[in-house]
């Protein structure tokens, strides 16, 4: 796992100016914006333009200044089993931490070597919109392919040199899937038992 990729486990939504014009429209969206958490230390991980995956709108953003989270701890995952994980995933799972952020804290799972193995956060947003943009973040439109699972979901997977990722927002409210491995379906069934687990 690289520092980078290890940075942007703990990603939060935190709430900063931001603009955004939908195609014929001259509303401007709500503030949103992504920051990353790691250790007590939040940095940002969001870039200077994000498209969104609802056709026909553009969300123009600056990144947030840096702020504080909580570090990570450790505990168990309220809404994913450690067995759960280990089942997706198909590894063993090691240490699991949480970085206590609302609605729901993040979970961190790592395996018995201490190596990360997987994350899924959910992320509160005040608009759909801003759920659209922190999916996004993490799944940028023009290099992830669409997603939509579980139903009435959208965002998008993609493969990284260190694994994959799964995003996908409904309503205001986004869920965001990391593993260690190479295959975007082990983070679409984490997304899936998560939503299931907290009924969104």
């Amino acid at each position: 796992m690289s520092p980078a990729r290890n940075i942007a486990l703990g990603t939060v939504l935190i709430m900063a100016g931001l603009s955004a014009c939908a195609s014929g429209s001259d509303t401007p969206a709500p503030p949103v914006s992504t920051s990353t958490v790691t250790m007590g230390t939040v940095t940002t991980g969001v870039s200077a333009t994000i498209t969104s995956t609802q056709p026909g709108a553009t969300i123009l953003a600056e990144p947030p200044a840096e702020t504080s989270e909580p570090a990570a701890e450790d505990g168990a995952c309220p809404y994913l089993s450690d067995d759960n994980v280990a089942d997706i995933n198909g590894q063993r799972t090691g240490t699991t931490q949480l970085v206590e952020v609302s609605p729901h804290p993040i979970c961190l799972f790592y395996r018995t070597d201490g190596g990360f193995l997987a994350s899924v956060r959910v992320i509160q947003a005040d608009t759909p919109q801003a759920a659209v943009a922190a999916v996004n973040s993490h799944v940028p439109i023009e290099n992830s392919n669409p997603a939509n699972q579980p139903p009435g979901w959208t965002g998008g997977s993609m493969v990284t040199d260190t694994g994959s990722v799964y995003a996908v927002s409904k309503g205001p409210i986004a869920v965001v899937a990391e593993s260690n491995q190479q295959q975007s379906i082990k983070g679409r069934q984490l997304v899936v038992a998560t939503v299931g687990a907290l009924g969104l």
